[in-house]
């Protein structure tokens, strides 16, 4: 659970990091100070959110249907054995199978 309080933190921080290495690059260019700030704070949002997305995703359990060619699925983080299984149950029986088609 501590892991996941310093989450974000450790996503900004390398989020910051790129964002800062851009800008000394850019500036050394004489790019104009508006257009770094704008490429600076799009490349600390953006390598933030992924940074932050790909943790959540290797952390995550994900329970799929089980009907082949239906992409229902379900990702849940933080969970106990119980709390997994129901999960992992709803995902199997629910009632709406979205079927994609298999060339």
């Amino acid at each position: 659970m501590k892991l996941h309080r310093l989450l974000f933190p450790a996503a900004a921080t390398v989020g910051a990091g790129v964002a800062v290495s851009y800008a000394v690059r850019l500036h050394a260019c004489k790019v104009p100070a508006m257009d770094i700030a704008a490429c600076v704070l799009a490349l600390f949002a953006t390598v933030t959110a992924a940074v932050h997305h790909l943790f959540e995703a290797a952390t995550a359990t994900t329970h799929r249907c089980r009907v082949d060619g239906c992409d229902f699925r379900v990702r849940i983080r933080t969970s106990d054995p119980g709390e997994s299984r129901r999960w992992q149950e709803a995902a199997a029986s629910h009632p709406a199978h979205t079927l994609t088609p298999r060339p």
